[in-house]
């Protein structure tokens, strides 16, 4: 079962490296760097790996990265990867291994953070529980699908936020979708960079909005990426 990983980038060239890196001499594994636009030097160090293929999207913009990075994908599964997560040891045969349920659609796995503090532990604790119980999944988790099931919901909703949890949804009603036991392990950046009550209130507070069916456009002027 051959899995193609594919990665949406703008300006991620201090992260790249390492990410590719967790790939190098794993077997059935396709990996797709999908670029938005880079000007840091992103395509640069993507093609220097020699373990992924850069593909250029024709906007910038996750969803529409992610989706652009599936049609040239030819794996089986498809594995959604932010350029600041690296997966858990044994994280490909933890996927296949949930697929052999041919009832399970896709899945992600455990939040992790890149520093182990009590404040960070908390936080991915949390994460775990709103996945778990509320069935709320983040891109900065790692998603993964069938590929059948990614063209039967038409792929991610090309909107400016939340693209992520709206996919998750639209999986759900094909298929189970599970959390695995195993914790990605994600950069604290925006963390640091916004501060963690911040970053909790606004979080939250955009996604209250965005079920109050405030448009996604006006959300993302609120929204500020973190690189």
């Amino acid at each position: 079962m051959q899995v193609s990983v594919i990665i949406p980038v703008i300006n991620e060239a201090e992260a790249i490296a390492g990410c590719l890196a967790q790939f190098r001499g794993q077997r059935n594994v396709e990996v797709i760097v999908v670029d938005g636009g880079s000007r840091d030097g992103t395509q640069e160090r993507t093609r220097a790996t020699g373990i992924a293929r850069l593909v250029t999207s024709p906007r910038p913009g996750r969803s529409v990265q992610m989706n652009r990075g599936a049609r040239s994908a030819s794996g089986e599964v498809l594995l959604f990867l932010h350029a600041d997560t690296l997966l858990p040891d044994g994280a490909m045969r933890m996927i296949r291994e949930s697929l052999e349920d041919p009832c399970v659609a896709g899945g992600s796995f455990r939040l992790g953070l890149s520093e182990d503090t009590w404040m960070f532990r908390t936080i991915a604790f949390l994460s775990t529980m709103r996945s778990r119980y509320l069935g709320v999944i983040y891109g900065d988790q790692g998603i993964y699908v069938r590929r059948a099931v990614f063209d039967r919901v038409a792929g991610f909703p090309e909107v400016a936020l939340f693209e992520d949890s709206e996919f998750c949804a639209s999986v759900r009603e094909l298929g189970r979708f599970v959390l695995l036991d195993g914790s990605v392990r994600t950069s604290t950046r925006r963390w640091r960079r916004w501060g963690v009550v911040p970053t909790i209130f606004w979080m939250w507070m955009l996604r209250i909005l965005y079920l109050c069916s405030v448009s996604d456009k006006r959300l993302c002027r609120l929204y500020r990426e973190v690189r």
